[in-house]
């Protein structure tokens, strides 16, 4: 059209210059019409292309941040879901408290009585923020924590709940905010929420299941550590995106 369009604007200059329009009011009205009309399309068609463009941009950045909003509610009620708190904060604060309890049993030159009344303060802690579902009674060591089976079912299906909201994350939050070109999350955070819940209760980080024993015969903490620092990483992660989202 725009080949047509210049062809036409030279015969009509031609045509104008010698006169031929002369008497053919119409057939000038229908040229000047015609030229216009091939420059006139692919110049509309280039304005809308990009206003189509960038109007299906912006709707797509709107909807991937609407993705985003509701994604890091998801993750968050999840992640808080077994806890005995309100909100990240408060449940971070917990867990410091706990993972401080817990490096005061293994201070040197404890005796046996003192280290046996810190893990029960540990323990009372832990079964405080980990309501158990069977037994009336608080923890006072590993070995009851760890006949609770029904604390056991209830973190079970919490830990499936959590590794399904991180692959949620990973594989079609992520791509989404990317391709919208909004701002996801650090590599270092979205790797540690994918690492942490692929973590969660492994072989020697979980605390319900019967680990080795120390030097004492006495069931390890080893899995208990990991566990505390396993939703302190979950947690670090779902402040990072709650940030993100608003």
């Amino acid at each position: 059209m725009l080949i047509l369009g210049v062809a036409l604007l030279a015969f009509g200059l031609v045509a104008d210059a010698r006169g031929w329009w002369e008497g053919h009011e119409f057939a000038t009205n229908v040229a000047s019409s015609v030229t216009s009309l091939c420059f006139g399309v692919p110049a509309a068609l280039l304005v809308f292309s990009h206003l189509g463009q960038a109007q299906e941009g912006a709707r797509e950045k709107v909807q991937a941040r609407a993705q985003v909003v509701q994604a890091a509610a998801e993750f968050e009620a999840v992640l808080l879901a077994p806890f005995t708190v309100a909100d990240l904060a408060q449940l971070q604060t917990s867990l410091q408290e706990l993972s401080q309890a817990l490096r005061a049993t293994k201070e040197p030159d404890l005796d046996i009585d003192e280290t046996n009344q810190r893990a029960e303060v540990f323990f009372n802690k832990l079964h405080v923020l980990l309501p158990s579902v069977e037994l009336a009674r608080p923890y006072n060591g590993l070995r009851t924590m760890q006949r609770d089976r029904g604390q056991w079912e209830v973190m079970r299906k919490w830990q499936t709940q959590v590794q399904s909201q991180s692959r949620i994350l990973d594989e079609e939050v992520r791509p989404r905010v990317l391709a919208s070109g909004l701002t996801w999350l650090a590599p270092g955070q979205a790797s540690d929420i994918i690492q942490a819940a692929r973590w969660l209760f492994m072989e020697g980080r979980n605390p319900w299941k019967p680990q080795s024993q120390d030097r004492q015969g006495r069931s390890s903490p080893a899995a208990v550590s990991y566990f505390l620092a396993d939703v302190t990483q979950l947690c670090a992660g779902a402040t990072a995106l709650k940030s993100l989202s608003q």
